[in-house]
This record gives structure tokens, C-alpha cells and sequence, in this order.
């Protein structure tokens, strides 16, 4: 019996990038920490008001609750900032203008084997033992790693019908949920195409 396989053919497109960033882990926990900081900045500067009130208002019982609220108003700031889409849309232009290869044509071939992904002069091979599953968002599938990692984007708009969505989804489903433990004899890796003779 064999086993389904999809052609895919796509350009990556800047939204697709931006999804991704907005979603990733390491803005959330930077954004996090910034809320951390600030809250507790803000609790320090609160007491120091206490202390101001209570000992009487001199300069040298101000200086501290001003020092505190401008480590304050930098946290704040830090924290509006990770959670700002004009940031996210920042780094995403910035990644982008960095990443031509990213704007370059794939060629993409999901199989019991593993997916397979051609760009210009790149052949990429990856089992389906590299990912641990992945999430579905309005514009693309994401394959994640062990770790939880973004790795791959499928945007949805590679594929030909909007019928294929659930195909892809069924797809995804199937071989990551029978995905076995790597072999250590068969690494995969990016190879350069073979060269016409």
C-alpha cells in the first residue's frame, strides 16, 4: 500500500514571517522578564514613597524613589515594547531584508519518508523524527522540534485549493504521530542537488 504523499510549491511571504516572530517564544519571555522587572521596580517604589512620606521629604530620602522610578519607566517601556506589533513588524522587515533565500522559490514533498524542500542550489531532508508536532495558525502549518522550536513554515497559501488544508492537516497528523525514535545511521542533512551531466 503506498503511502500519501503532497507536492508543494511556495514563496514565503513577509506575513508569513510575521505570524511566526508574533508567535515566538523568546519574544514572549523577554516580554515576561520586562513585566517581572517592572512590577517589582514598581513595588521597591512604592515603599520608597513610604519612606519618603514617613522620614519627611528631603533630598536624600528623594533620591532613591527617583532613581527607582526611572529603573521603572525603562521596564515599562521595555515590556510595551516586546508586546508592540510596530516592534515585531521591525525585526520581521529586518530578518527579512536579511534573508534572501527565505524570498526564493520551495519546492516542498511531504512522504512516509520524511518532507523534503528545494530551494535554488539547497536540497533539504527532514525526517519526521526531527519534529514533535506542529500548530496550525490561519496563514500556515508550523513544525515543531523537541524542543518546542519553530522550524519549518507550509504556508497555506502553497496549497492549489483550500480542500487541501485538511489534507495537509491529515497529512501532518499522520506521519508525526507515527514518527519512530531516530536512527543515528541515518543523519539527514542539506545536500547540494546533483549536477546535470
Amino acid at each position: 500500500m503506498t503511502q500519501p504523499t503532497l507536492q508543494l510549491r511556495y514563496v514565503l511571504e513577509f506575513d508569513d514571517l510575521l505570524e511566526l516572530l508574533a508567535r515566538a517564544p523568546a519574544l514572549r519571555r523577554l516580554r515576561n522578564r520586562a513585566i517581572r522587572n517592572a512590577v517589582t521596580v514598581l513595588l521597591l517604589l512604592w515603599g520608597s514613597l513610604i519612606w519618603v512620606a514617613t522620614v519627611g521629604p528631603r533630598w536624600t530620602t528623594w533620591v532613591p524613589a527617583v532613581f527607582l522610578a526611572l529603573v521603572f519607566t525603562r521596564y515599562a517601556r521595555r515590556a510595551l515594547a516586546f508586546s508592540s506589533p510596530w516592534t515585531i513588524r521591525r525585526q520581521a522587515r529586518r530578518i527579512w531584508r536579511r534573508s534572501p533565500k527565505m524570498q526564493q522559490e520551495h519546492d516542498a514533498e511531504m512522504g512516509p519518508q520524511g518532507l523534503v524542500i528545494r530551494t535554488p542550489g539547497v536540497i533539504s531532508t527532514y525526517g519526521w523524527t526531527q519534529f514533535s508536532a506542529f500548530h496550525e495558525t490561519n496563514r500556515q502549518f508550523i513544525l515543531l522540534n523537541e524542543s518546542g522550536k519553530a522550524t519549518i513554515q507550509i504556508p497555506k497559501h502553497a496549497l492549489s485549493s483550500p480542500s487541501l488544508v485538511a489534507d495537509c492537516r491529515d497529512l501532518l497528523t499522520h506521519y508525526l504521530t507515527d514518527a519512530s525514535p531516530p536512527s543515528p545511521a541515518t543523519p539527514l542533512a542539506d545536500t547540494p542537488p546533483p549536477t546535470p551531466t
